[in-house]
């Protein structure tokens, strides 16, 4: 979470835009703590955060990112959607819950890199969007009424996994009849019965 509010710079979002790292995309400077919020004048829109090709903050240690990162968080509840440093990788797209998202960039007083990062910010529009046909969809995006009313037409295990995983079920049946150690032990414990 964020320690210092009086560092939150408030944005009002009402088209596209962007914020980055001071000076990118050159070498931002140290011991800099900068907090944006991004609020969108409509109640009813969702922000969604790209961030540009060009990403490079000091490199993790552990894979923890302790010294210079960016960090996405979500003001409804303070969950950190994510903190980013290093250059291997650039970050996902972040989408917020409501029309709020909030962004921490936090530098140490050592090895500042380039070019730093730049985040694309656009509205979405969460509730004025048409559905597209059940079928175009894959199950896991599907209103859960939906996916409840196409599961109960299945009778066997195979049909559900093959409407679930259409790419990929069949390795998953054979991953499903193939006896673990666990269920051998007890079949020879037990004898026929149990197999």
């Amino acid at each position: 979470g964020v320690q210092d509010p009086q560092h939150e710079k408030i944005i009002t979002v009402t088209t596209n835009g962007s914020i980055h790292s001071p000076k990118f995309p050159h070498t931002y400077p140290r011991n800099t703590v900068l907090v944006w919020r991004l609020v969108a004048v409509d109640e009813n829109v969702w922000i969604q955060l790209t961030f540009d090709e060009r990403f490079g903050l000091e490199d993790p240690e552990d894979d923890i990112c302790k010294y210079d990162f960016v960090e996405v968080e979500e003001p409804s509840d303070g969950t950190v959607l994510g903190r980013w440093c290093g250059s291997s990788s650039v970050p996902s797209r972040q989408i917020s819950k409501g029309n709020q998202i909030r962004i921490r960039f936090v530098s140490d007083e050592y090895f500042p890199s380039e070019p730093g990062f730049c985040i694309h910010y656009t509205l979405l529009m969460p509730h004025h969007t048409e559905a597209p046909s059940p079928s175009l969809l894959p199950p896991s995006t599907l209103p859960l009424d939906v996916l409840n009313n196409a599961v109960a037409g299945f009778s066997t295990v195979e049909e559900l996994i093959r409407y679930l995983e259409p790419d990929r079920w069949q390795l998953d049946l054979e991953d499903l009849y193939r006896p673990t150690w666990q269920l051998l032990g007890k079949a020879y414990i037990h004898g026929r019965k149990s197999r």
